[in-house]
């Protein structure tokens, strides 16, 4: 049995039951919160009736930020969930949120009486990274986990590269926000359930670098001493701990980028420049370590949207490497994150380049701070040359109020001006122009890119620390947060 099957099953006869759970307060009346609930509902209801290679791409985050945004009752909540299940068959994410709506809000314990010990069992192989987070916080969920996962090996249903798409890695990335008392608990619990590699993961997050030491000392593991220091340095890199010496023989790690990528918000720039065959990655850990100085002194927020720090990166890389060959290297990279109007052409990074150095150059004009249009900013490709007439007649229409409905006909033009829209910070316009747009994936993709941002303003509840280099484009759905 697969685990979408499992999930599916297990939560469609949930959400038709009447086991009562307390209702999440939502108090979080910021300026942004009106146009992130316009946007979520509107990703939710667009997506009804799409055919499946769309709709399992949204709905997860808007029924994230409506549940932690509104103080909806109890029913009404599992109402939302379980439209969005039944429409949603096959998205992981979805399945994810309500695996840690249920257990936050109802207690493993409940969830396991109502299911009975098998089928309760066979759901806890397959959560993902919310639902192993909320088990985990509850007392007495680590052992229930770590025996689950003593018996059957931890399955992940989402294609991540990333050291943390395993059964340790998971683990220790749903609870790195944890302390080092709730985290210990972890060690012991993994240990005491023979799983060393999970116990070793976990106590090299820990705040104080000694743990690793004692988890060393206690000889549980059997794996050689250098794969165990390499998990380790991934781990310690994404908590800023220093590096464990590695010996003549071992493979580097890139220790600097893996700790900037950690500090980065939303996504990474900076792995994308690694993977890039064209380039030597040699001069990427210069750079990595100058973001990292940037986000620590807090000139780039750590809890932001990912734009800063990937305008500083490739600023830094142009540096580096030349514009004449980094720009066609990042043209090669195709980009698979959640921002942005797709065309019939596959976006690259260096498209995603081009929208933010635009953004940020026609910002000041859109709001009035300069009254000439900005000239070409230098460093976007030949692409965004040709393109750079529209936006600056786009960026004059946002600056004066006339952005028609009819501008949002075109794919690629309704995403100019929505970007324009939101550097302008007219939220009152941004939603109108959302909403009048035709229906269909363009607006569902804008709609749902923009209520996440937007959190970012808020209460950042789709934030997570360590998130570009732990979750690697995937949410967790935190419920224990404020």
């Amino acid at each position: 049995m697969t685990m979408l099957r499992i999930l599916t099953g297990f939560f469609s006869l949930l959400l038709l039951s009447c086991l009562d759970s307390p209702a999440l307060a939502a108090d979080k009346f910021c300026p942004q919160r009106e146009t992130i609930l316009a946007f979520s509902d509107i990703v939710l209801a667009d997506t009804a009736g799409l055919p499946p290679a769309v709709t399992d791409k949204y709905g997860a985050e808007a029924a994230y930020l409506k549940i932690r945004y509104t103080p909806l009752a109890d029913q009404e909540t599992r109402d939302l969930l379980s439209t969005l299940l039944q429409r949603n068959l096959k998205a992981v994410a979805v399945n994810d949120l309500v695996a840690a709506w249920y257990i936050h809000s109802m207690g493993y314990k409940r969830l396991r009486d109502a299911l009975g010990v098998e089928e309760f069992d066979r759901t806890v192989s397959y959560l993902g990274i919310s639902g192993i987070r909320a088990l985990l916080l509850q007392e007495g969920g680590a052992d229930i986990l770590m025996k689950r996962f003593a018996v059957v090996p931890f399955h992940t249903a989402i294609e991540m590269n990333s050291a943390f798409n395993n059964g340790h890695g998971v683990v220790t990335a749903s609870i790195i926000d944890q302390p080092d008392e709730f985290k210990e608990k972890i060690v012991q619990a993994a240990d005491a359930h023979g799983l060393p590699v999970i116990a070793g993961y976990v106590a090299a997050s820990e705040n104080n670098p000694r743990a690793w030491d004692a988890f060393v000392a206690r000889g549980t593991s059997t794996e050689s001493p250098g794969l165990m220091r390499m998990r380790a340095n991934f781990v310690r890199a994404v908590v800023g701990h220093p590096k464990l010496d590695r010996a003549p023989n071992e493979r580097d790690t890139h220790y600097d980028m893996l700790m900037a990528r950690a500090l980065q918000p939303e996504e990474s720039f900076l792995s994308h420049l690694y993977v890039l065959t064209d380039l030597d990655a040699e001069p990427i850990d210069p750079i990595a370590q100058k973001l990292t100085q940037q986000i620590r002194s807090g000139a780039i927020r750590r809890n932001g949207t990912m734009d800063a720090g990937w305008l500083f990166g490739y600023r830094e890389a142009i540096d580096v490497f030349g514009q004449s060959k980094l720009v066609p290297a990042l043209q090669k990279r195709t980009y698979y994150g959640r921002r942005y109007v797709r065309s019939s052409d596959a976006l690259t990074i260096q498209d995603v380049i081009d929208r933010m150095l635009a953004v940020e150059a026609l910002q000041p004009y859109v709001t009035g701070k300069i009254d000439a249009v900005p000239p070409l900013p230098d460093d976007v490709s030949d692409k965004m040359r040709a393109d750079w007439p529209r936006w600056t007649e786009m960026a004059g229409k946002v600056r004066n109020g006339g952005a028609s409905p009819i501008l949002a006909a075109d794919p690629a033009t309704f995403g100019i001006v929505t970007e324009l829209l939101f550097a302008k910070a007219d939220q009152e316009a941004l939603r109108a122009f959302v909403r009048r747009a035709p229906t269909g994936e363009a607006r569902i993709s804008v709609a749902n890119d923009f209520a996440i941002r937007l959190d970012r303003a808020c209460a950042s509840y789709l934030y997570y620390p360590t998130e570009a280099g732990t979750l690697d484009g995937q949410s967790i759905f935190k419920f224990d947060t404020e």
